[in-house]
Protein backbone atom coordinates (compact mmCIF):
# COMPACT_ATOMS: atom_id res chain seq x y z
CA UNK A 1 0.00 0.00 0.00
CA UNK A 2 1.32 3.46 -0.93
CA UNK A 3 1.66 6.10 1.78
CA UNK A 4 0.69 9.78 1.63
CA UNK A 5 1.46 12.68 3.98
CA UNK A 6 -0.75 15.79 4.26
CA UNK A 7 0.96 18.84 5.73
CA UNK A 8 -1.69 21.54 6.18
CA UNK A 9 -3.21 23.39 9.16
CA UNK A 10 -6.67 23.71 7.54
CA UNK A 11 -8.66 20.89 9.17
CA UNK A 12 -11.47 20.96 6.60
CA UNK A 13 -9.06 20.53 3.70
CA UNK A 14 -7.09 17.85 5.54
CA UNK A 15 -10.24 15.83 6.28
CA UNK A 16 -11.43 16.12 2.68
CA UNK A 17 -8.04 15.12 1.24
CA UNK A 18 -7.66 12.29 3.77
CA UNK A 19 -10.96 10.73 2.66
CA UNK A 20 -10.10 11.26 -1.00
CA UNK A 21 -6.64 9.65 -0.75
CA UNK A 22 -7.85 6.72 1.35
CA UNK A 23 -10.41 5.98 -1.36
CA UNK A 24 -7.49 5.99 -3.81
CA UNK A 25 -5.77 3.30 -1.73
CA UNK A 26 -3.27 5.42 0.22
CA UNK A 27 -2.40 5.01 3.90
CA UNK A 28 -2.63 8.64 5.03
CA UNK A 29 -0.74 10.52 7.76
CA UNK A 30 -1.56 14.16 8.60
CA UNK A 31 0.46 16.99 10.15
CA UNK A 32 -0.75 20.47 11.05
CA UNK A 33 2.69 22.10 11.34
CA UNK A 34 6.02 22.20 9.54
CA UNK A 35 7.90 20.61 12.42
CA UNK A 36 5.49 17.69 12.70
CA UNK A 37 5.37 17.38 8.92
CA UNK A 38 9.15 16.95 8.62
CA UNK A 39 9.20 14.47 11.52
CA UNK A 40 6.35 12.42 9.98
CA UNK A 41 8.04 12.49 6.58
CA UNK A 42 11.34 11.10 7.92
CA UNK A 43 9.52 8.45 9.94
CA UNK A 44 6.93 7.35 7.36
CA UNK A 45 8.90 7.90 4.11
CA UNK A 46 5.68 8.48 2.12
CA UNK A 47 5.34 8.07 -1.64
CA UNK A 48 3.29 11.28 -1.92
CA UNK A 49 3.34 14.57 0.01
CA UNK A 50 0.68 17.28 -0.25
CA UNK A 51 2.32 20.36 1.26
CA UNK A 52 0.75 23.71 2.12
CA UNK A 53 3.08 26.69 1.71
CA UNK A 54 1.53 28.66 4.56
CA UNK A 55 2.08 26.84 7.85
CA UNK A 56 1.79 28.25 11.38
CA UNK A 57 5.41 27.67 12.41
CA UNK A 58 7.46 27.77 9.19
CA UNK A 59 7.44 28.54 5.48
CA UNK A 60 6.37 25.52 3.41
CA UNK A 61 9.30 26.07 1.02
CA UNK A 62 11.67 25.37 3.90
CA UNK A 63 9.81 22.12 4.57
CA UNK A 64 10.15 21.28 0.87
CA UNK A 65 13.89 21.95 1.09
CA UNK A 66 14.23 19.57 4.06
CA UNK A 67 12.23 16.88 2.23
CA UNK A 68 14.44 17.12 -0.86
CA UNK A 69 17.63 17.29 1.23
CA UNK A 70 16.70 14.10 3.09
CA UNK A 71 17.20 12.09 -0.10
CA UNK A 72 14.07 10.04 0.64
CA UNK A 73 12.32 9.41 -2.70
CA UNK A 74 8.85 10.96 -2.92
CA UNK A 75 6.59 13.15 -5.05
CA UNK A 76 5.65 16.51 -3.52
CA UNK A 77 2.60 18.47 -4.68
CA UNK A 78 2.62 21.98 -3.26
CA UNK A 79 -0.83 23.37 -2.47
CA UNK A 80 -1.61 26.93 -1.37
CA UNK A 81 -4.28 29.61 -1.47
CA UNK A 82 -1.57 32.20 -2.07
CA UNK A 83 -0.69 31.15 -5.57
CA UNK A 84 1.80 33.15 -7.55
CA UNK A 85 3.83 32.19 -10.58
CA UNK A 86 7.01 33.05 -8.68
CA UNK A 87 6.39 30.63 -5.80
CA UNK A 88 5.17 27.94 -8.21
CA UNK A 89 8.35 28.11 -10.28
CA UNK A 90 10.53 28.22 -7.16
CA UNK A 91 8.81 25.15 -5.65
CA UNK A 92 9.19 23.14 -8.86
CA UNK A 93 12.83 24.22 -9.26
CA UNK A 94 13.48 23.04 -5.71
CA UNK A 95 12.13 19.61 -6.58
CA UNK A 96 8.33 19.65 -6.17
CA UNK A 97 6.54 17.50 -8.73
CA UNK A 98 3.86 20.10 -9.37
CA UNK A 99 1.87 22.99 -7.92
CA UNK A 100 -1.85 23.15 -7.10
CA UNK A 101 -3.57 26.42 -6.05
CA UNK A 102 -6.51 26.40 -3.61
CA UNK A 103 -9.38 25.96 -4.11
CA UNK A 104 -9.03 22.99 -6.43
CA UNK A 105 -11.34 20.30 -7.74
CA UNK A 106 -10.85 16.56 -7.18
CA UNK A 107 -10.43 16.20 -10.93
CA UNK A 108 -7.33 18.45 -10.79
CA UNK A 109 -5.73 16.23 -8.16
CA UNK A 110 -6.77 13.16 -10.18
CA UNK A 111 -4.87 14.58 -13.12
CA UNK A 112 -1.70 15.10 -11.05
CA UNK A 113 -1.86 11.58 -9.61
CA UNK A 114 -2.22 10.22 -13.15
CA UNK A 115 0.81 12.28 -14.22
CA UNK A 116 2.84 10.82 -11.33
CA UNK A 117 1.84 7.27 -12.32
CA UNK A 118 2.74 7.92 -15.96
CA UNK A 119 6.05 9.48 -14.95
CA UNK A 120 6.95 6.50 -12.77
CA UNK A 121 5.95 4.00 -15.45
CA UNK A 122 7.98 5.83 -18.11
CA UNK A 123 11.03 6.11 -15.86
CA UNK A 124 10.84 2.42 -14.97
CA UNK A 125 10.51 1.41 -18.62
CA UNK A 126 13.48 3.53 -19.67
CA UNK A 127 15.53 2.07 -16.83
CA UNK A 128 14.48 -1.47 -17.78
CA UNK A 129 15.52 -0.95 -21.39
CA UNK A 130 18.91 0.33 -20.21
CA UNK A 131 19.31 -2.55 -17.79
CA UNK A 132 19.11 -0.10 -14.89
CA UNK A 133 17.34 -0.63 -11.57
CA UNK A 134 16.33 2.51 -9.72
CA UNK A 135 14.19 2.86 -6.66
CA UNK A 136 14.93 5.88 -4.57
CA UNK A 137 18.68 6.09 -3.95
CA UNK A 138 19.33 2.48 -4.94
CA UNK A 139 20.59 2.80 -8.48
CA UNK A 140 22.47 0.07 -10.36
CA UNK A 141 23.10 -1.65 -13.66
CA UNK A 142 25.46 -4.22 -12.10
CA UNK A 143 24.51 -7.83 -12.83
CA UNK A 144 25.61 -8.85 -9.33
CA UNK A 145 23.40 -6.19 -7.79
CA UNK A 146 20.44 -7.27 -9.92
CA UNK A 147 20.87 -10.80 -8.56
CA UNK A 148 20.91 -9.44 -4.99
CA UNK A 149 17.76 -7.42 -5.64
CA UNK A 150 15.97 -10.41 -7.16
CA UNK A 151 16.71 -12.41 -4.02
CA UNK A 152 15.64 -9.47 -1.85
CA UNK A 153 12.26 -9.26 -3.60
CA UNK A 154 11.69 -12.97 -3.06
CA UNK A 155 12.66 -12.71 0.60
CA UNK A 156 10.42 -9.67 1.08
CA UNK A 157 7.34 -11.76 0.29
CA UNK A 158 8.00 -13.90 3.37
CA UNK A 159 8.51 -13.15 7.06
CA UNK A 160 11.99 -14.67 7.00
CA UNK A 161 14.81 -12.90 8.80
CA UNK A 162 17.15 -11.17 6.35
CA UNK A 163 20.85 -10.58 7.06
CA UNK A 164 22.45 -7.89 4.88
CA UNK A 165 26.25 -7.92 4.82
CA UNK A 166 28.77 -5.69 3.12
CA UNK A 167 31.32 -2.96 3.73
CA UNK A 168 30.37 0.34 5.32
CA UNK A 169 28.73 2.71 2.89
CA UNK A 170 27.41 0.10 0.43
CA UNK A 171 23.75 0.90 1.14
CA UNK A 172 22.70 -1.79 3.61
CA UNK A 173 20.16 0.50 5.25
CA UNK A 174 18.69 1.48 1.88
CA UNK A 175 18.26 -2.16 0.91
CA UNK A 176 16.69 -2.97 4.29
CA UNK A 177 14.08 -0.25 3.80
CA UNK A 178 13.34 -1.62 0.31
CA UNK A 179 12.80 -5.14 1.66
CA UNK A 180 10.30 -3.62 4.10
CA UNK A 181 8.66 -1.59 1.34
CA UNK A 182 8.28 -4.70 -0.86
CA UNK A 183 6.78 -6.72 1.99
CA UNK A 184 3.20 -7.07 3.22
CA UNK A 185 4.24 -4.96 6.23
CA UNK A 186 4.96 -1.89 4.08
CA UNK A 187 2.17 0.21 5.64
CA UNK A 188 3.48 -0.51 9.16
CA UNK A 189 6.50 1.00 10.97
CA UNK A 190 10.08 0.52 9.86
CA UNK A 191 12.14 1.05 13.02
CA UNK A 192 15.95 1.29 13.04
CA UNK A 193 18.19 0.39 15.98
CA UNK A 194 21.79 1.66 15.77
CA UNK A 195 23.57 -1.21 17.52
CA UNK A 196 26.99 0.46 17.20
CA UNK A 197 26.07 3.92 18.45
CA UNK A 198 24.93 3.22 22.02
CA UNK A 199 26.51 2.00 25.24
CA UNK A 200 25.44 -1.47 26.44
CA UNK A 201 22.76 -0.30 28.92
CA UNK A 202 21.45 2.38 26.57
CA UNK A 203 21.25 -0.12 23.70
CA UNK A 204 19.31 -2.61 25.83
CA UNK A 205 16.92 0.16 26.88
CA UNK A 206 16.60 1.45 23.31
CA UNK A 207 15.79 -2.02 21.99
CA UNK A 208 13.66 -3.52 24.78
CA UNK A 209 12.58 -0.45 26.75
CA UNK A 210 12.86 0.00 30.51
CA UNK A 211 10.73 0.58 33.58
CA UNK A 212 11.10 3.48 35.97
CA UNK A 213 14.01 2.92 38.35
CA UNK A 214 15.67 0.23 36.21
CA UNK A 215 18.95 2.15 36.39
CA UNK A 216 20.27 5.54 37.47
CA UNK A 217 18.48 8.20 35.47
CA UNK A 218 15.49 6.02 34.54
CA UNK A 219 12.90 8.45 35.90
CA UNK A 220 10.02 7.09 33.84
CA UNK A 221 9.00 4.06 31.81
CA UNK A 222 10.29 3.92 28.23
CA UNK A 223 8.83 1.96 25.33
CA UNK A 224 11.47 0.01 23.42
CA UNK A 225 11.86 0.05 19.68
CA UNK A 226 10.78 -3.58 19.44
CA UNK A 227 7.37 -2.54 20.72
CA UNK A 228 7.29 0.43 18.31
CA UNK A 229 7.85 -1.99 15.42
CA UNK A 230 4.64 -3.94 16.13
CA UNK A 231 3.27 -5.40 12.85
CA UNK A 232 6.20 -3.78 11.02
CA UNK A 233 9.96 -4.30 10.69
CA UNK A 234 12.81 -3.87 13.18
CA UNK A 235 16.13 -3.13 11.47
CA UNK A 236 19.20 -4.00 13.56
CA UNK A 237 21.95 -1.92 11.97
CA UNK A 238 25.48 -3.25 12.66
CA UNK A 239 24.09 -6.20 14.62
CA UNK A 240 27.65 -7.50 15.16
CA UNK A 241 28.18 -4.72 17.73
CA UNK A 242 25.48 -5.98 20.12
CA UNK A 243 27.23 -6.90 23.41
CA UNK A 244 27.38 -10.61 24.18
CA UNK A 245 25.22 -10.24 27.32
CA UNK A 246 22.35 -8.80 25.26
CA UNK A 247 22.61 -11.34 22.44
CA UNK A 248 20.85 -14.02 24.48
CA UNK A 249 17.87 -11.76 25.10
CA UNK A 250 17.71 -10.93 21.41
CA UNK A 251 17.89 -14.63 20.53
CA UNK A 252 14.91 -15.34 22.78
CA UNK A 253 12.90 -12.62 21.06
CA UNK A 254 13.74 -13.97 17.60
CA UNK A 255 12.77 -17.51 18.60
CA UNK A 256 9.68 -16.78 20.70
CA UNK A 257 8.79 -13.15 19.91
CA UNK A 258 8.89 -12.53 23.67
CA UNK A 259 11.04 -10.35 25.93
CA UNK A 260 11.03 -8.28 29.13
CA UNK A 261 11.82 -4.59 29.49
CA UNK A 262 15.03 -3.68 31.30
CA UNK A 263 14.15 -3.91 35.00
CA UNK A 264 10.70 -5.32 34.24
CA UNK A 265 9.07 -8.66 35.02
CA UNK A 266 6.14 -8.65 32.61
CA UNK A 267 6.66 -10.75 29.47
CA UNK A 268 5.84 -8.79 26.31
CA UNK A 269 5.03 -10.19 22.87
CA UNK A 270 5.66 -8.36 19.60
CA UNK A 271 5.00 -9.29 15.98
CA UNK A 272 7.90 -7.66 14.13
CA UNK A 273 9.94 -8.84 11.18
CA UNK A 274 13.71 -8.74 11.78
CA UNK A 275 16.25 -7.42 9.27
CA UNK A 276 19.87 -7.18 10.40
CA UNK A 277 22.96 -5.68 8.80
CA UNK A 278 26.68 -6.01 9.46
CA UNK A 279 29.96 -4.85 7.94
CA UNK A 280 31.91 -7.55 9.79
CA UNK A 281 32.46 -11.26 9.22
CA UNK A 282 30.07 -12.92 11.69
CA UNK A 283 31.66 -16.33 11.05
CA UNK A 284 34.95 -14.96 12.31
CA UNK A 285 33.28 -13.30 15.32
CA UNK A 286 31.65 -16.63 16.19
CA UNK A 287 35.05 -18.37 16.04
CA UNK A 288 36.52 -15.66 18.28
CA UNK A 289 33.72 -16.12 20.82
CA UNK A 290 32.43 -12.56 20.34
CA UNK A 291 29.13 -13.45 18.67
CA UNK A 292 26.81 -16.29 19.66
CA UNK A 293 26.70 -19.10 17.13
CA UNK A 294 23.02 -19.86 17.78
CA UNK A 295 22.09 -16.20 17.23
CA UNK A 296 24.11 -16.14 14.00
CA UNK A 297 22.26 -19.21 12.71
CA UNK A 298 18.90 -17.60 13.56
CA UNK A 299 19.82 -14.33 11.83
CA UNK A 300 21.32 -15.92 8.73
CA UNK A 301 18.13 -17.27 7.13
CA UNK A 302 18.40 -15.22 3.93
CA UNK A 303 21.75 -13.47 3.46
CA UNK A 304 22.14 -10.60 1.00
CA UNK A 305 25.71 -9.50 0.27
CA UNK A 306 26.19 -6.01 -1.16
CA UNK A 307 29.39 -5.86 -3.23
CA UNK A 308 31.66 -2.83 -2.68
CA UNK A 309 31.55 -0.01 -5.20
CA UNK A 310 35.02 -0.88 -6.57
CA UNK A 311 33.55 -4.21 -7.76
CA UNK A 312 30.68 -2.52 -9.62
CA UNK A 313 32.43 0.30 -11.53
CA UNK A 314 29.63 0.36 -14.12
CA UNK A 315 27.44 1.99 -11.45
CA UNK A 316 29.72 4.97 -10.83
CA UNK A 317 28.53 7.09 -13.83
CA UNK A 318 24.88 6.46 -12.84
CA UNK A 319 25.46 7.45 -9.24
CA UNK A 320 27.52 10.50 -10.18
CA UNK A 321 24.80 11.78 -12.53
CA UNK A 322 22.07 11.10 -9.95
CA UNK A 323 23.76 12.96 -7.09
CA UNK A 324 25.17 15.71 -9.29
CA UNK A 325 21.64 16.57 -10.35
CA UNK A 326 20.35 16.42 -6.78
CA UNK A 327 23.03 18.60 -5.19
CA UNK A 328 22.98 21.12 -8.03
CA UNK A 329 19.25 21.50 -7.44
CA UNK A 330 19.54 21.70 -3.65
CA UNK A 331 22.33 24.28 -3.73
CA UNK A 332 21.01 26.24 -6.71
CA UNK A 333 24.21 25.61 -8.67
CA UNK A 334 24.42 25.67 -12.49
CA UNK A 335 26.41 22.41 -12.68
CA UNK A 336 24.72 20.20 -15.28
CA UNK A 337 27.39 17.79 -16.52
CA UNK A 338 30.74 16.25 -15.71
CA UNK A 339 33.88 16.35 -17.86
CA UNK A 340 35.13 13.02 -19.20
CA UNK A 341 38.49 13.40 -17.48
CA UNK A 342 36.78 14.04 -14.15
CA UNK A 343 34.52 10.98 -14.56
CA UNK A 344 37.52 8.81 -15.48
CA UNK A 345 39.22 10.01 -12.32
CA UNK A 346 36.21 9.00 -10.24
CA UNK A 347 36.06 5.61 -11.95
CA UNK A 348 39.73 4.84 -11.26
CA UNK A 349 39.49 5.63 -7.53
CA UNK A 350 38.88 2.51 -5.31
CA UNK A 351 36.27 4.15 -3.00
CA UNK A 352 37.11 2.61 0.39
CA UNK A 353 34.07 4.43 1.80
CA UNK A 354 31.87 3.13 -1.04
CA UNK A 355 28.68 4.98 -2.04
CA UNK A 356 28.64 7.10 1.11
CA UNK A 357 32.08 8.47 0.24
CA UNK A 358 31.08 9.06 -3.39
CA UNK A 359 27.97 11.02 -2.32
CA UNK A 360 30.06 13.26 -0.03
CA UNK A 361 32.63 13.89 -2.78
CA UNK A 362 29.96 14.84 -5.34
CA UNK A 363 28.21 17.16 -2.88
CA UNK A 364 31.49 18.93 -2.09
CA UNK A 365 32.45 19.19 -5.76
CA UNK A 366 29.09 20.66 -6.78
CA UNK A 367 29.16 23.23 -3.98
CA UNK A 368 32.71 24.37 -4.81
CA UNK A 369 32.38 24.24 -8.60
CA UNK A 370 32.13 27.52 -10.49
CA UNK A 371 31.54 25.98 -13.90
CA UNK A 372 28.59 24.33 -15.70
CA UNK A 373 30.63 21.11 -15.96
CA UNK A 374 32.27 19.35 -13.04
CA UNK A 375 36.06 19.34 -13.43
CA UNK A 376 38.88 17.30 -11.92
CA UNK A 377 40.00 20.45 -10.09
CA UNK A 378 36.68 20.38 -8.19
CA UNK A 379 37.57 17.02 -6.61
CA UNK A 380 39.53 16.51 -3.36
CA UNK A 381 43.27 16.28 -4.00
CA UNK A 382 43.60 12.65 -2.89
CA UNK A 383 41.06 11.65 -5.56
CA UNK A 384 42.10 14.08 -8.29
CA UNK A 385 45.74 12.92 -8.07
CA UNK A 386 45.10 9.28 -7.23
CA UNK A 387 47.35 6.81 -9.01
CA UNK A 388 46.96 3.09 -8.65
CA UNK A 389 50.09 1.57 -7.12
CA UNK A 390 52.03 -0.63 -9.51
CA UNK A 391 52.87 -4.13 -8.29
CA UNK A 392 56.36 -4.78 -6.93
CA UNK A 393 58.01 -6.49 -9.90
CA UNK A 394 60.46 -8.21 -7.57
CA UNK A 395 57.50 -10.28 -6.34
CA UNK A 396 56.57 -11.41 -9.85
CA UNK A 397 57.95 -14.93 -10.46
CA UNK A 398 57.27 -17.58 -13.03
CA UNK A 399 54.87 -20.47 -12.46
CA UNK A 400 57.82 -22.88 -12.53
CA UNK A 401 59.67 -20.91 -9.85
CA UNK A 402 56.53 -20.84 -7.71
CA UNK A 403 56.16 -24.63 -8.09
CA UNK A 404 59.82 -25.16 -7.17
CA UNK A 405 59.49 -23.08 -4.00
CA UNK A 406 56.29 -24.84 -2.99
CA UNK A 407 57.73 -28.35 -3.45
CA UNK A 408 60.84 -27.36 -1.52
CA UNK A 409 58.73 -25.94 1.33
CA UNK A 410 56.59 -29.10 1.55
CA UNK A 411 59.67 -31.35 1.54
CA UNK A 412 61.26 -29.35 4.37
CA UNK A 413 58.18 -29.80 6.57
CA UNK A 414 57.49 -33.45 5.71
CA UNK A 415 59.08 -36.36 7.67
CA UNK A 416 59.56 -38.42 4.48
CA UNK A 417 59.36 -38.20 0.71
CA UNK A 418 56.22 -40.37 0.82
CA UNK A 419 54.51 -37.83 3.11
CA UNK A 420 55.69 -34.95 0.89
CA UNK A 421 54.26 -36.64 -2.22
CA UNK A 422 50.97 -37.27 -0.39
CA UNK A 423 50.75 -33.62 0.73
CA UNK A 424 51.47 -32.43 -2.83
CA UNK A 425 48.88 -34.81 -4.29
CA UNK A 426 51.37 -36.55 -6.59
CA UNK A 427 53.07 -39.97 -6.62
CA UNK A 428 56.68 -40.66 -5.68
CA UNK A 429 57.77 -41.01 -9.31
CA UNK A 430 56.42 -37.55 -10.16
CA UNK A 431 58.08 -36.09 -7.06
CA UNK A 432 61.41 -37.66 -8.03
CA UNK A 433 61.09 -36.14 -11.55
CA UNK A 434 60.26 -32.70 -10.13
CA UNK A 435 63.24 -32.87 -7.74
CA UNK A 436 65.53 -33.65 -10.67
CA UNK A 437 63.96 -30.92 -12.81
CA UNK A 438 64.45 -28.25 -10.13
CA UNK A 439 67.74 -29.64 -8.68
CA UNK A 440 66.18 -30.20 -5.26
CA UNK A 441 68.02 -32.43 -2.75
Amino acid sequence: MQKALLVDDDRNIVQTLEIYLEEKGFAVTTAGSAQKGVACFKEQKPDLVLLDLRLPDQDGLEVLHQIIASGIPTHVIVITAYATVETAVKAVKMGAFDYLPKPFLPSQLDLLLDKISQFQALRNEVARLKGIFQEGDLLTRSRRMHQVLDTARQAAKSNAIVLISGESGTGKGVLASLVHKWSQRASQPFVTVDCAGLHENLLESDLFGHVKGAFTGATRDKTGKLSLAEKGTIFLDEVSEIPYVIQGKLLRFIQQRQYECLGGTQTLTVDARVIAATNRDLDELVRDGIFRQDLYFRLNVVELFLPPLRERPEDIPLLVEHYLRRFAQLNDKPVKEIEDECLQCLQSYPWPGNIRELVNVIERAVILSEHPRLRTSDLPAHIAHYQQALPDRSCLISLAEMEKKHIQEVMIHSPSLEEAARALGINLTTLWRKRKQYSLD
